[in-house]
């Protein structure tokens, strides 16, 4: 017996077989049973996602010799004909290929003829936006009054190029890109009756790329499954889709954490040579970019990243490197980048210099940063503190019993109360160290290019947050205050001691009457 694709092995029979599509199977079902069958149907939607399954089913329905339910038997003449293509009541036209007037013209004098062994004759006419402005005037005339043993179904993925003479005399039916979950299913389904298993993350790589189409899914469930035999490995399935293979992402990004120019270029160059396009290797990137930022702003127990447990924690690791600022701008650096490759000779080039360019950016970046937040010092930033500014009888603020000290040692739990209490607040807080314990204000500063990450901070909700695990941990009520590295600081001019603490810094300044 010869092969049979596997979209083809596994079409759905019946109304129950449909994944993903129950508003419009069980309205269908439905239908036939109560005998309400219209004239005419439009199914439209993405590829892939049964609108030509539907067509075949409905046609068993209303001509099985033993419905249940609504449900064709699939085991009747009439079904056995129709599920083997024999069928001379149910005729399917590609409008692609036959789009001229002459087609429709031979359909309209074909309807007349009574069905040969069925209760109706249908005509599916696939991607019937492709038909010519003749040919649709054709049909409509059929459509207006056609007869009572005749019933068309149009399928459709552009709904909007068909004329609404031909649409208001039609019953439409929207068909949804599928779940990825009702796909996994369905995936799982197949592996189990094939005796094939899968990798850890293997399932969610091939749904993401079939984007809703379950015949693409399973399409490519079956070139894995040709290629990788009964175990398929998700390095075999980033093969078989000429994706760039994890390890690989990760060593670019490591590259970017590391600021290592030669690394990257080195690595562009493996992918390069074994295949991979530059412009699937930026929009690989681009997911694995957004997969940190998931991990960072949702936790890394998030089912939105659908990655093997050892690779998030590199992924955390090396998101928690790069800072959520340096992620966001490099998204946007990236996707602008593969919209303008498409139509670029040179992609090449324009990869390795952006990703050259986004390097050297950080280095940028971590210069201008004050090595006080590099070192947790607050030395270098005393001058942007807010002082009090008393001329009359200049003092030292009353200390509470929680030192700066006993805040940074203590800091790593704090951080970790937020987390399990928010882990968006938590993920903001990543780019702050604490500075000064004054009174019962404590200050942290963020660091510079970090202004969005301190107003969420400063947030109502979101600080009494913070403040809350600070006393926690802490045992003491503290009031947060929030500042930005390099923030100008205004102080009174006509004040020797704030000039002094400006100057010298509030730890070197000694107060005598």
């Amino acid at each position: 017996m010869s092969y049979r694709a596997l979209y083809r092995e596994w079409r759905p029979q019946d109304f129950a077989g449909l994944v993903g599509q129950n508003h419009i199977s069980r309205t269908l079902q439905n239908a036939v049973s109560k005998g309400r069958i219209g004239h005419a149907y439009l199914f439209s939607g993405p590829r892939g996602t049964g609108k030509t399954s539907t067509a075949k089913i409905l046609a068993k329905a209303v001509n099985c010799l033993a419905l249940q339910d609504g449900q064709p038997c699939n085991r009747c003449v009439n079904c056995e004909d129709i599920n083997s293509g024999r069928s001379l009541d149910v005729l399917e036209i590609d409008a692609a290929s036959n789009r001229g007037i002459e087609e429709i013209r031979d359909i309209k004098e074909r309807v007349n003829f009574s069905p040969s062994q069925g209760k109706f004759k249908v005509y599916i006419i696939d991607e019937v936006h492709m038909l010519t402005t003749e040919a649709f005037n054709a049909l409509l005339k059929t459509l207006e009054e056609p007869p009572p043993h005749v019933i068309f179904i149009l399928a459709t993925t552009e709904p909007q190029k068909i004329p609404l003479t031909i649409l208001s005399r039609c019953q439409r039916y929207d068909f949804h890109k599928i779940a990825p979950r009702d796909m996994e299913l369905r995936l799982k389904e197949i592996l189990d009756a094939s005796n094939v298993t899968v990798e850890e993350g293997v399932l969610p790589i091939i749904v993401k790329k079939a984007e809703g189409g379950l015949r693409d899914a399973i399409s490519i469930l079956d070139q894995c499954m040709s290629f990788g035999g009964d175990t398929i490995s998700l390095e075999t399935t980033q093969l078989v889709l000429g994706m760039v293979k994890s390890q690989a992402l990760l060593n670019l990004t490591e590259a970017f954490v590391e600021k290592d120019t030669v690394k990257l270029l080195t690595e562009v160059n493996t992918l390069l040579r074994e295949g991979i396009e530059p412009g699937q290797i930026i929009k690989d990137l681009l997911e694995h970019l957004r997969n940190m930022v998931l991990l960072q702003v949702c936790g890394a127990d998030s089912q939105l990243v659908a990655v093997t447990g050892e690779e998030k924690e590199v992924l955390t690791r090396q998101g928690q490197s790069l800072g959520l600022a340096w992620l966001s701008h490099t998204i946007a650096v990236l996707a602008k980048l593969e919209s303008e490759s498409r139509w670029r000779a040179n992609t090449r080039i324009l990869l390795e210099t952006t990703l050259i360019s986004l390097i050297l950016q950080g280095e940028k970046r971590d210069q201008a940063v004050l090595p006080a937040l590099e070192k947790k010092s607050v030395e270098p930033i005393k001058a942007t503190l807010p002082v009090e500014n008393k001329k009359d009888k200049p003092s030292t603020p009353v200390q509470t019993g929680v030192t700066l000290e006993q805040v940074k040692e203590k800091w790593t739990q704090v951080m970790e109360t937020v987390k399990h209490l928010k882990k968006t607040v938590h993920a903001f807080l990543m780019v702050s160290v604490p500075l000064e314990v004054r009174g019962q204000d404590l200050t942290i500063v963020f660091k510079d290019g970090y202004s969005f990450h301190k107003e969420k901070v400063e947030q109502p909700e979101n600080k009494k947050i913070v403040e809350g695990a600070l006393e926690k941990i802490l045992g003491q009520r503290l009031n947060l205050i929030c500042l930005l590295e390099e923030q100008p600081v205004q102080v009174s001019s006509d004040d020797p001691v704030e000039k002094a603490r400006n100057i010298f810094g509030s730890d070197i300044v000694i107060i005598k009457n």
